[in-house]
């Protein structure tokens, strides 16, 4: 008997760990074209859209982030992200037309050509989330504050499992000057080849309180070095968000 209670004991404590909420997340990397304007659509075309689909329910969330200082050789200069509860519903009732219904086919030809001007659209990469910390969360799509950092991982195959559960261990309590902490496996592609099959995504107020984070420099404490012999990280991208789009209440 005493057995059973330690062992329902380790599992209550090991559910008060921080768990993923399931959401389903499209990441789509896009540079911008100079001179075009691409941040006037999103704001008068695709930012409408979203809304639409998420007061509709087919999404929870659409973001749009911007990658600060890039210079013309960066592949990628913004992040668009889109968040469902099903992965069919990421490019699900989408398209001009839906809010546009009066346009004529040459509206919609010319508009898509504007649109493809633009940007490029580099990476389109799809996630499910493995762990979620947002004070006050209940499993929801959380709103987003100002500034978020991309940490692309990657991790034998074989050490995936312990992986995900070492990382929510250590992001399950107090996350300091994080606002929120996500953990995200990546769905669209695997192997050996790909570049990053984890992401961490650590969630800030401001651009200062981000940077002074990374200006102290402490010693790694056991748990964390667990979890760094498990993967390797390969590079941490600050970006500021520029739109969110959330389910009018």
């Amino acid at each position: 008997m005493r057995k059973l209670f330690l062992l329902l004991a380790f599992f209550a404590v090991g559910n008060l760990t921080a768990q993923g909420n399931g959401d389903y997340v499209n990441m789509t990397f896009v540079k911008t074209t100079p001179g075009e304007d691409y941040g006037t659509i999103i704001n008068e075309k695709w930012k409408e859209l979203a809304q639409m689909r998420a007061d509709e329910g087919t999404i929870t969330g659409w973001d749009v982030w911007w990658r600060p200082g890039t210079v013309e050789e960066d592949q990628w200069n913004m992040v668009i992200v889109t968040v469902a509860k099903s992965p069919d519903s990421l490019n699900a009732n989408a398209g001009v037309m839906k809010i546009r219904p009066d346009y004529s086919e040459m509206d919609v030809e010319i508009f898509q050509e504007k649109n493809q001007r633009a940007r490029t659209i580099l990476y389109d990469h799809v996630y499910v989330n493995k762990g979620l910390n947002f004070a006050g969360n209940q499993g929801e799509t959380p709103e987003v504050p100002q500034v978020a950092v991309l940490n692309f991982m990657k991790t034998d195959i074989a050490d995936g499992y312990e992986y995900e559960k070492a990382e929510n261990s250590l992001n399950s309590g107090s996350l300091g000057d994080r606002l929120g902490w996500g953990l995200l496996k990546r769905l669209d592609e695997l192997g050996d080849n790909v570049y990053n099959n984890y992401m961490t995504v650590d969630f800030y107020d401001s651009w200062q309180t981000m940077m002074k984070t990374r200006e102290q420099t402490v010693k790694m404490p056991k748990q964390m070095q667990s979890v760094v012999n498990m993967r390797a990280h390969l590079n941490s991208v600050a970006l500021w968000r520029a739109v969110s789009v959330r389910p009018n209440q």
